[in-house]
């Protein structure tokens, strides 16, 4: 019989807690009328992602698909977050001026890739993928002066959405 640790069962109640807080703001936007953007959590990034990490974190396990960390170096590839807005941050390792290069494939669902350095928007792809053309693509980003190393890149995609992009690092 499997015996949960003190150290565990605290783990589960902040996880229970941070559940039961996403619900009543889930709740209050629906009430309120607001669009909250989508009914699946983005565990690829930032706190919650980190509480629940299955990679190398507090709960162990193997990762599938998708970053774990809050700020994730460029060079590695970032998978579908699911439907609505996914956020995630990459280390460039250098400031601006510079530019680097976007690879992205959005398969057969439109999705939109913005790219933001500093709070302002730097790139925005439109809605791209379909049929036709399964939404592959590279855009050069140039990034203005600036004093921080990082970018952040919203995608946006409707229900059943796949993608993957790559933020290469400056060259």
């Amino acid at each position: 019989m499997n015996k949960i640790s003190l150290s565990n069962r605290g783990i589960l109640r902040a996880v229970a807690v941070v559940g039961a807080a996403l619900s009543l703001v889930a709740g209050a936007g629906a009430a309120a009328g607001a669009d909250t953007g989508s009914g699946v959590i983005d565990t690829g990034s930032g706190i919650l992602g980190d509480l629940l990490d299955t990679g190398s974190g507090i709960l162990g396990g193997s990762s599938s698909g998708g970053s774990s960390e809050s700020v994730q170096p460029c060079n590695r590839s970032t998978k579908s977050g699911g439907a609505g807005v996914t956020n995630t941050t990459h280390q460039l390792g250098v400031t601006g001026p510079t530019s680097f290069v976007l690879t992205y494939e959005t398969l057969n669902i439109p999705d939109r890739i913005q790219v933001f350095y500093e709070g302002g928007q730097v790139l925005d792809t439109g809605y791209v993928g379909d049929n036709a053309n399964q939404g592959t693509g590279s855009r050069v980003v140039s990034l203005p002066s600036g004093s921080t190393s990082t970018v952040s890149v919203r995608v946006t995609g409707p229900n059943d959405t796949q993608w993957e992009y790559t933020v290469n690092c400056p060259s």
